[in-house]
């Protein structure tokens, strides 16, 4: 494949905006939903301290207490697997 021009880079941008536009509101929709579950899940639990779920590298690890300093009390528990 040749180099593109700008002029051809500039084409494709503007084609690319759209595609942008899509996956920038399914992203928000699925962080709305994470969110949700977090909520749902600490609800569910009534621990005195917030859940999260904890990303490395844009990956879903584990679920870990929300504040870092109250990881001492509650420990990072790693991805279970279940259902894969």
């Amino acid at each position: 494949m040749k180099k593109l021009t700008k002029k051809q880079l500039e084409n494709i941008k503007t084609k690319l905006i759209p595609f942008w536009k899509k996956y920038w509101e399914i992203h928000r929709v699925y962080n709305d939903e994470i969110l949700k579950l977090e909520k749902k899940m600490n609800k569910s639990l009534s621990l005195p301290i917030e859940l999260e779920f904890f990303y490395v590298d844009g990956e879903c690890v584990g679920i870990g207490a929300e504040d870092y300093s109250m990881r001492e009390f509650f420990p990072l528990i790693q991805d279970l697997k279940i259902g894969t």
